[in-house]
């Protein structure tokens, strides 16, 4: 493998050049990307039912910001009437190579009726906001659906027009104890037992390798409401399909046992082909996925975005970590310094 490692980290570099993507920054084209039509004003019944609401914005620097501008949109929900019962971090649902975490199954049982979706690329803008009805489904509307949705410099000016609305008499209000701070709702992560040596084996053993689907952002709401995809749909394409070139190359060097598989494949069948391990990845923050995959003695944590990957065993459910703490917060590097753990491993007998 120490050929493939070199010619693997000169790969990466070509393939981390900032990408050229084309900006949604048009209500129109987001709102056709969505598959949602425009609505003049929010649903009649906000007021007097319940809604949830999903939120994507980058996992960076800013999480105290961030977080003071939910604060101050719950705390408007609260004066107006919006029982918003849930919020839910798409962010955190996305942790995965290919299958988003469930939503919580209370969101289906506790009478909710509508969605408010708030996503921004970043801290200064712009802002997507809509609110629609609910089809209380994994898909969680149906295509054609009409949403109020505005894109905003400032939010501010959405809870304004909002405001002017819910004052006339059509909005009825019977929302009269509304929780003032959001109530957040994140997923339990648990990737398999954790041994931290690679074993040697590697060499020897098959590892299965399954590429992203590129159009993934048009299926699973957890993608396609994801603010990377709202906001450039085309450059997240890009990146996804830069990264299955990464891993195509990897199946093409003969120097390793890793293989291009179905991206539907189970492990059993897997299993049956011949194949031991799969290459897996966790992504979130440094702070969450030091709690997925904890190191000993690593107390230093932030809140940059990181990707971590890890070998699957398909027979137990133990992950195999490596010895070294190799994630990052570029997706190509995480994998460049996986793989060299690899190398390791089978050219030291295990590491």
């Amino acid at each position: 493998m120490r050929s493939f490692a070199y010619k693997f980290l000169f790969i990466t570099s070509l393939l981390t050049i900032a990408l050229v993507g084309h900006a949604q920054t048009d209500i129109k084209n987001i709102l056709e990307n969505l598959k949602l039509n425009q609505a003049l004003y929010p649903p009649e019944d906000i007021l007097q039912t319940k809604s949830v609401v999903l939120f994507s914005v980058p996992m960076d620097d800013d999480a105290t910001e961030w977080q003071n501008m939910l604060d101050e949109m719950q705390q408007f929900f609260a004066e107006v009437g919006v029982d918003a019962v849930a919020y839910l971090p798409l962010n955190n649902y996305d942790v995965g190579m290919h299958t988003p975490q469930a939503f919580p199954e209370f969101i289906k049982t506790r009478g909710i009726e509508n969605l408010i979706i708030f996503s921004a690329p970043h801290l200064k803008g712009p802002y997507f906001i809509a609110i629609l009805p609910f089809n209380k489904q994994n898909t969680l509307y149906n295509p054609g659906t009409s949403a109020f949705a505005r894109l905003a410099s400032d939010p501010k000016t959405v809870w304004q027009e909002l405001g002017s609305y819910f004052k006339t008499d059509q909005f009825r209000r019977t929302n009269l104890l509304v929780n003032e701070n959001p109530e957040m709702f994140y997923p339990t992560v648990a990737p398999g037992l954790i041994a931290r040596s690679i074993p040697s084996q590697v060499a020897e053993f098959k590892i299965a390798l399954k590429p992203y689907d590129a159009q993934r952002g048009q299926k699973e709401p957890v993608y396609r409401l994801h603010h990377s995809h709202i906001f450039a749909a085309d450059s997240l394409q890009q990146v996804l399909m830069r990264q299955n070139q990464v891993l195509e190359a990897l199946a093409a060097d003969t120097t390793n046992t890793m293989a291009l598989v179905d991206r539907a494949a189970t492990s059993a069948e897997l299993r049956r082909a011949g194949f031991i391990y799969e290459l897996q990845m966790v992504q979130g923050t440094e702070e969450e996925v030091s709690k997925w995959i904890p190191f000993p003695n690593r107390t230093k944590t932030g809140k940059q975005r990181v990707y971590k990957f890890y070998l699957n065993d398909l027979r137990t459910n133990t992950i195999y970590v490596g010895k070294e703490w190799d994630a990052s917060g570029d997706w190509f590097l995480a994998l460049a310094r996986f793989v060299e753990q690899i190398r390791l491993a089978a050219t030291q007998k295990g590491n």
